[in-house]
């Protein structure tokens, strides 16, 4: 999970070495643990790995293989011999690793996209909002429908405006990591059928895997996002085949892995995208997991919020579950929906549209007190009445909230451009301190 240690951690982190020559920690033993080992101090170790995001099941107190796994992952990222053995090095190890978790900063990830019709482009907030960003994921990377591991560089992204946006991220300090998706096909194609085309074939896999690090070293990003949804289910297993072979092939260069997935509720078992994904080994394997809390109400519903606060609870529940909560990232809407009762599917509006229509027709805004949202109504010119949800300042101010209780890694924002600008400084407030 930590795996680039910064020079303050590697002071902080031989202090600790020495003091655990001579002291323990409360309610540690100072002998050495090791598989079929068990008791109190195992059970220990095992809650402390599993808030460090190393080990995924529950504390047992006994020392199997699940637990010497997780032992030897964070052994890799302390640049210790990886023996899977917990002594007073490792100790160290679990200790600074314990203080930097505590105190961390959050991941505040941002999703950039080119203009899309009259809402603009990512550019302008990434430039105005990189000291609060530590992440960004351009919308670029498309799976090539044959299946056969290519990738397709969207039609309007120019090699100028890739340069563009890596050299604005460094400037400041953001990470860039490359989103890859089977989305926005022509019609005819499926990306259902994209997805499982590369992911049923070992080859294939293995093409992505080669053509992925590629993008990485040609264009200097620091890592991939994928985002492959509404996936087969009977594709679950072949998706954690391949999100394991991608750790692997990342790992020895350190390059950060991240995953999108769908909001999950425990109670919608076979009624949604989540069913695709098994929540607990994607987490195992990746940086971090983004969960779309998002489209509670959107193109395939009817009027409502896009992420009420009760809803968004029971989603970061729901998937603390099965990911520790340092691996997951809160996925918060920027974006809203218009819904005119005369047609099927929703306008999808920004925070600047959803005002200036309220303005042109002018209506108050209201806030939705069960929802924690903004929301107006109002009849167009032709005679049609419309009901309005959005996302602003103090919408997102419950969100940020929620992932300060849960203590989760950070936050992402659909998408970069489209937010409330005084959203910004609630973030700020709410999540104060230096960038990782």
């Amino acid at each position: 999970m930590f795996s680039r240690l910064k020079l303050p951690t590697l002071l902080i982190f031989f202090v600790a070495l020495i003091f655990s020559s001579g002291f323990s920690s409360p309610g540690q033993t100072n002998r050495l643990l090791a598989q079929g080992d068990y008791g109190a101090d195992v059970r220990t170790l095992q809650e402390q790995l599993r808030q460090l995001g190393y080990f995924q099941a529950s504390p047992t107190g006994y020392f199997g293989p699940l637990t010497s796994l997780a032992v030897t992952g964070l052994q890799k990222d302390a640049r210790l011999q990886a023996d899977g053995i917990v002594g007073p090095q490792t100790r160290a190890a679990i200790d600074v690793f314990l203080q930097r978790t505590g105190s961390r900063p959050r991941i505040v990830h941002g999703y950039y996209t080119g203009a899309e019709g009259p809402l603009p482009s990512s550019a302008a907030v990434l430039a105005a909002q990189g000291s609060v960003l530590t992440q960004v994921a351009p919308f670029w990377y498309q799976l090539d429908p044959r299946g056969n591991g290519d990738l397709i560089l969207q039609a309007d992204v120019t090699r100028e405006e890739m340069r563009r946006l890596v050299k604005t991220a460094r400037e400041q300090n953001v990470k860039v990591l490359a989103l890859v998706h089977n989305l926005l096909y022509n019609k005819g194609i499926d990306g259902r059928e994209a997805a499982h085309r590369v992911l049923a074939d070992k080859e294939n896999r293995q093409a992505l895997i080669k053509n992925l690090l590629a993008v990485i070293q040609e264009n200097g990003f620091a890592g991939i996002e994928i985002d492959l949804e509404n996936i087969y289910p009977r594709d679950r297993q072949l998706f954690n085949q391949f999100i394991k072979e991608l750790a692997d092939a990342l790992a020895p260069r350190q390059y950060y892995l991240s995953v999108a997935l769908p909001a999950r509720l425990d109670e919608q078992t076979g009624l949604s995208w989540s069913d695709s994904f098994d929540y607990g080994t994607v987490g195992r394997y990746a940086h971090q997991v983004v969960i779309m809390a998002y489209d509670e109400h959107g193109v395939f519903s009817g009027a409502g919020p896009v992420a009420s606060l009760p809803w968004v609870e029971k989603v970061i529940c729901s998937v603390l579950r099965e990911i520790p909560p340092a691996k997951i990232v809160l996925g918060i809407p920027a974006y809203g929906f218009d819904w005119n009762e005369d047609r099927e599917e929703p306008r999808y509006i920004s925070y600047a549209i959803a005002m200036a229509t309220a303005r042109r027709y002018r209506q108050p805004i209201s806030w939705d007190e069960r929802a924690q949202v903004p929301y107006f109504t109002y009849v167009d010119e032709n005679g049609s009445r419309h009901e309005v949800y959005f996302e602003n300042a103090s919408s997102w101010a419950g969100k940020l909230d929620l992932a300060v209780k849960y203590n989760l890694g950070g936050v992402a924002v659909w998408r970069l451009g489209l937010e409330d600008p005084k959203g910004w400084e609630v973030l700020k407030s709410k999540f104060p301190g230096r960038k990782l």
